[in-house]
């Protein structure tokens, strides 16, 4: 990519970015993601070429995933309750749809050849049994809602997210982001905002935000 190219691809990043956060102060964000834009902007003012590339690439992704309206909490109503736990892995294959192709299911056995699947399938289980055991709560909306996962989002995606209706998981980098299923505590995060979804339905912004 030529410097005049990558100057023009900083300031479309820029502009979209601008714009899915203008988005989110009118609309209730679905996409609740562990890493936040001013990480990846300080990554394009610090990091060296390959990193700023990729961290251009991660804001604007995340910029219009953030400027998409969620319709999922207008159809809780109407969605199929597992009534127990259910996990379901999907892999997107460093695409960008989703869910993607099924590759673990309720009960299956380890996947050998993709630890990633593995530790999102236990981290969705562990973040359930959590919640049942110590709040009696079946799953994130209380209803039994089956626990999506997708894993392998995007190419270098430094982030993972819940937006809305299921979890997904970027590989991170591998420079400054390890792969984003190999901490509880981000599962667990992330998780935790579909049930303030569910629950309370805050805004993803301001003071709302903070406590979403």
């Amino acid at each position: 990519m030529s410097r005049k190219n990558k100057k023009d691809f900083r300031q479309l990043a820029s502009a979209t970015l601008s714009a899915g956060l203008k988005g989110c102060r009118r609309l209730s964000c679905p996409v609740c993601s562990i890493v936040p834009p001013h990480i990846l902007r300080e990554i394009v003012r610090n990091g060296n070429t390959d990193q700023q590339d990729w961290a251009i690439q991660n804001l604007t992704r995340s910029a219009r995933l953030r400027g998409q309206r969620d319709v999922m909490g207008n159809l809780t109503t109407v969605m199929a309750s597992a009534g127990t736990k259910r996990r379901t892995i999907f892999d997107a294959k460093n695409s960008t749809e989703l869910p993607g192709t099924l590759i673990r299911g309720e009960g299956d056995p380890e996947n050998g050849d993709d630890v990633t699947v593995n530790e999102a399938y236990d981290g969705a289980g562990a973040t359930y049994d959590f919640y049942k055991e110590a709040f009696d709560r079946n799953s994130v909306d209380d209803q039994g809602l089956r626990l999506d996962s997708t894993v392998h989002y995007d190419v270098k995606y430094d982030n993972a997210f819940w937006n809305g209706k299921q979890m997904v998981y970027g590989d991170g980098d591998g420079e400054i982001f390890n792969r984003f299923t190999i901490s509880i505590d981000v599962i667990g995060h992330e998780l935790t905002h579909g049930v303030t979804q569910y629950e309370a339905g805050l805004v993803y912004m301001g003071q709302q935000g903070a406590l979403n």
